[in-house]
């Protein structure tokens, strides 16, 4: 049986959900090399993160992601994460190792960097896509 208590409570909990998650924050696709080379050819801006769970400079990385992810500058930019072990040959093709973040716009690559733990580095291959 539904009771309005139970109504109250599961409203107030999606309330508090809705908070914590910024309007318009970007999330990571999962990388799909049919959709991604659809993004980049269209023109759109898209930022492809090569992480490994058990990589520290991944994760940095990913942390400072996470911190950006409601900035309003980088709401249409499209972001895919490529599974450094689960898909390997993805990253062998993108000429990257782990821990590297690539940009596109116009339908070109115009950023990368691999290894930088800064908000700085991050920011620049952002930038480079916004």
């Amino acid at each position: 049986m539904v009771s309005r208590r139970n109504i109250l409570a599961f409203s107030a909990a999606l309330l508090v959900v809705a908070s914590i998650v910024p309007a318009g924050a970007f999330s990571f696709q999962s990388y799909d090399k049919a959709v991604v080379e659809k993004a980049i050819n269209s023109g759109a801006s898209v930022v492809v993160h090569v992480y490994a769970p058990w990589c520290l400079q991944c994760r940095a990385q990913a942390s400072i992601l996470s911190e950006l992810a409601g900035d309003k500058h980088l709401d249409h930019v499209k972001f895919f994460k490529v599974d450094y072990d689960g898909q390997k040959s993805i990253a062998d093709a993108l000429g990257a190792p782990r821990s590297t973040l690539i940009a596109y716009k116009g339908g070109k690559e115009v950023a990368r960097m691999s290894w930088g733990t800064s908000q700085e580095d991050v920011m620049k291959v952002l930038q480079a896509a916004s």
